[in-house]
């Protein structure tokens, strides 16, 4: 279920089962999208030459910033360019699309983890903070524009009533959602370090 287009018609039944029907479709997305990149950085490019982009460009992600600086070492060095395969930045795209539905706001996947663990009036704060910090960086980013307008008009909410909202889910589905919410923040953050020691002395 990618949550940001696709709204749940039957009632559920409680939080564990809307729980494990929102982590689903997030964990498979993620999963099949660090395969994928760690196989875009290990492999070379079937053309020799593939995408050429900038090192700082992996600053952007603290996930694909680290498997970056991982594998290719002193290769990546700041505001010098490197070819890629291009599944390197098609693995990206996904992962970046996994981690923006995985948002606790509203109706997306990330919302109804928060719902599913943390409760109604929770989750409800946990949307508004979100949409709060998407606003603040839609000033400079337009796709944060974009998942700002897409919450707040058609995906904010509120979650329709279960049939039971009172008890808890699973700690091991807990878990799962909790791991899902993380890997979106590790794809969303941004690499903070410095990829050649050179760099590190300015």
């Amino acid at each position: 279920s990618f949550g940001a287009i696709t709204r749940i018609l039957n009632i559920v039944a409680k939080r564990e089962d809307l729980l494990k029907l929102a982590v689903a479709g997030p964990l498979a997305g993620f999963s099949l999208g660090f395969v994928l990149l760690l196989l875009g950085f290990i492999l070379p490019p079937s053309d020799g030459i593939g995408v050429v982009v900038d090192a700082s460009v992996f600053h952007e992600s603290l996930l694909a910033g680290g498997i970056a600086k991982l594998l290719l070492g002193n290769a990546l060095k700041e505001g010098t360019p490197i070819s890629v395969n291009p599944l390197v930045i098609w693995a990206w795209a996904g992962l970046l699309i996994n981690a923006i539905n995985s948002i606790p706001a509203g109706e997306l996947d990330g919302g109804r983890i928060s719902f599913a663990i943390f409760g109604r009036k929770n989750s409800a704060r946990f949307t508004a903070a979100s949409i709060g910090l998407l606003g603040l960086s839609a000033i400079l980013n337009d796709v944060a524009f974009y998942w700002v307008a897409l919450i707040f008009f058609l995906q904010r909410g509120p979650i329709a009533p279960l049939a039971e909202e009172i008890s808890d889910p699973d700690n091991k589905y807990v878990a799962l959602g909790i791991l899902v919410l993380f890997l979106g923040l590790l794809v969303c953050l941004p690499y903070p370090f410095p990829f050649n020691e050179d760099a590190a002395m300015f």
